[in-house]
């Protein structure tokens, strides 16, 4: 079997063109009325012999204007297709994996994740610590109060205000320009419908974003939120289909959570240090008053200045060098994750597009947390291989 949009050869099975992405359905009414157009074709030659040839003349006329009509129609088949993802049905979990926290740490309870659990662990420990210093609490009841402190932190970290907060973080912003929308949507809609069709689980109510950075590169977070870069908008549209199918796969295998919980369910550990930061400029102040009225004054005021200056840095490039190695332990866990993304994007048809995006990146390095993300894939050599195996054409 052969896609009539590209002419790729095809499994009798497929579901979609690996190539273009066309999907079955359409293509089989394609391939059918372009089987109808060739019957017509040979029994109007049988007539034709009978004809005169003027007569052969109009009728030959009349039949490049019916067999153009024709043809129009079967390629306005796919073009008037709508990708309508909010009418397929969503699977949602039952018993207690329907609250969402539950489902998180259920899912978190592999040998993979032992790394961001210990994280996850110091981060109570430390945040129990501080309330049983603060508090005055016996040491059990303080580390429990830190648990509970720490739960609600990553409740909302999963929540729709955990993807918002991580959302700003990154720069991600509602697509507002024409322009960006006129090109994104369809392309948007049709890998969303197919992604919808292959994990009934994905919510029906992603969202896409643009961030800025001219760097092409794209996330998914939490549950609803997929991030496109600037960059990412000047590669072609099947390449930005492919990489969104990449996304899809995240949202899909529900990989995107841990980033989610390290960069915002830190939210208490930041207050911590944000409190510590605050005392310590107090104490500050409180010194250089002092030193108005001792008789070293001018030197105290300047190795105050200096404490405080020094303490400052230390304590804000811990706070950032803690959530980097958080950040570090989840993508470390989940290398195995880009494959599997890789492969659903394949699944959708777009394998051949995304190993060339893959081979098209170059130095550009993204910025802020976009690093991060980036630096926990595997080389682009190594996925190609892996989507070249799956069957990609490459």
């Amino acid at each position: 079997m052969y896609c009539p949009e590209c002419g790729t050869r095809l499994n009798e099975k497929a579901r979609y063109c690996w190539n273009c992405g066309a999907e079955l359905s359409i293509m089989q009414t394609v391939k059918e009325t372009q089987k109808s157009e060739q019957e017509t074709k040979v029994t109007e030659i049988k007539t034709d012999n009978n004809m005169k040839p003027a007569e052969m003349k109009i009728e030959n006329e009349k039949k490049t204007i019916e067999m153009e009509t024709e043809s129009k129609k079967s390629k306005d088949l796919k073009s008037n297709f709508e990708y309508n993802y909010r009418n397929l049905p969503t699977e949602k979990p039952d018993g207690i994996r329907s609250i969402y926290l539950f489902d998180f740490f259920i899912r978190m309870a592999s040998k993979e994740n032992i790394p961001v659990l210990i994280y996850l662990a110091i981060n109570a420990v430390i945040i129990g610590t501080v309330f049983t210093l603060l508090l005055a609490l016996p040491f059990g009841w303080g580390m429990v109060s830190g648990l509970i402190i720490y739960a609600a932190s990553i409740s909302v970290a999963l929540s729709p205000i955990g993807e918002w907060m991580l959302r700003k973080q990154t720069g991600c912003k509602e697509i507002n320009r024409k322009e960006d929308i006129d090109k994104l949507k369809p392309l948007f809609c049709e890998v969303y419908y197919k992604a919808k069709k292959e994990n009934p689980s994905i919510s029906s109510d992603v969202r896409l974003f643009l961030n800025e950075d001219e760097c092409p590169n794209a996330f998914a977070t939490g549950r609803k939120t997929i991030c496109i870069t600037r960059g990412m908008m000047s590669r072609p549209d099947d390449e930005i289909k492919a990489a969104l199918g990449h996304e899809f796969g995240h949202l899909a295998h529900k990989d995107t959570d841990r980033i989610l919980v390290v960069a915002i369910g830190n939210t208490i550990i930041s207050i911590i240090f944000m409190i510590i930061q605050i005392s310590i400029i107090i104490a500050s102040i409180v010194t250089a008053i002092f030193s108005i009225f001792s008789k070293h004054g001018f030197l105290i005021s300047i190795m105050n200045a200096l404490v405080t200056f020094l303490s400052l840095i230390v304590l804000k490039g811990f706070m950032k060098l803690w959530t980097a190695l958080g950040v570090a332990l989840c993508m470390k866990t989940s290398r195995s994750n880009e494959y599997q993304a890789d492969k659903f994007s394949f699944s959708l048809g777009y394998g051949s597009q995304l190993c060339r995006l893959l081979d098209s990146f170059g130095d550009e390095k993204p910025q802020g947390l976009f690093a991060s993300l980036a630096s926990s894939h595997p080389e682009s050599s190594l996925r190609i291989k892996k989507l070249v195996e799956l069957g990609a054409e490459y």
